[in-house]
């Protein structure tokens, strides 16, 4: 596997980290030598367990975080603030789906998804700018998702949502880039996980029937695309897409 020396000592947060590619972040990021903020909002467990590894011992700490509330934000941005001083690497992965045909969705359904998506990326941004402003060479990675670049059938709010990231990525970028902040985003495109086990069998084998690779991919995998994007190997890279999908949209 790749390791990205120039992570070594560097600060990062990470939302959504109980989940399983903020896990695999957590621990990519934390063998690369990182420092890593975790924000949760379930199943602390997870995080603790790696937190446990005495590998990584003193260099991850978990935070309760609701990343739509402002406040709780603030008081985690306040945390760092005091224990490091400045924020290296934002790694936006909060997120979550509530799918259904558009003919059944309803607006709850609708705007849980965006909130928590589109609008927390925002909030969490929004809050960690001044931190990042504060690094010499600070970095954002959105994880949006192949959703957001192609039709996907019963997710038209996850879809909006994940495409809203990619555009939200490529200005914030422009913006940003001349203050040191570079910005880009992944689109994981089927990746085994506690989602996809959802998703029912047939449909599993028929997506990875035009898959290139035919396979599903790993967290992992997603997790070594935002190392990569994190550190100074991808130094010209900005307000980019990578898509992590074993070539899945281009069927």
């Amino acid at each position: 596997m790749a390791t990205f020396t120039d992570l070594q000592g560097k600060v990062a947060l990470v939302t959504g980290a109980s989940g399983d590619i903020g896990l695999a972040v957590c621990e990519k990021l934390l063998e690369d030598g990182s420092k890593v903020y975790a924000t949760y909002n379930n199943n602390p467990a997870r995080l603790g367990e790696l937190a446990d590894r005495q590998e990584f011992a003193g260099r991850l700490v978990a935070l309760k975080c609701d990343i739509t509330s402002k406040a709780e934000l603030d008081a985690a941005m306040a945390r760092i603030e005091e224990a490091e001083g400045k924020l290296d690497v934002l790694v936006n992965n909060a997120g979550k789906y509530r799918d259904n045909l558009f003919s059944m969705m309803d607006f709850d359904e609708f705007d849980d998804v965006v909130k928590t998506n589109l609008y927390g990326t925002f909030m969490a941004t929004k809050a960690a700018l001044r931190l990042l402003r504060k690094a010499k060479q600070a970095t954002v990675v959105n994880v949006s998702s192949i959703a957001g670049l192609t039709n996907s059938f019963g997710q038209t709010n996850y879809s909006a949502a994940k495409a809203g990231m990619i555009g939200f990525t490529r200005t914030l970028a422009g913006e940003l880039g001349a203050k040191g902040v570079r910005v880009n985003a992944v689109a994981p495109g089927l990746i085994e996980s506690v989602m996809t086990k959802r998703v029912p069998r047939n449909v599993i084998r028929q997506t990875l029937s035009v898959i290139p690779l035919q396979r599903m991919g790993e967290t992992r995998e997603v997790a070594e695309a935002i190392a990569f994007l994190c550190s100074s190997s991808s130094s010209y890279v900005v307000g980019q897409t990578l898509v992590v999908d074993g070539g899945l949209i281009m069927r």
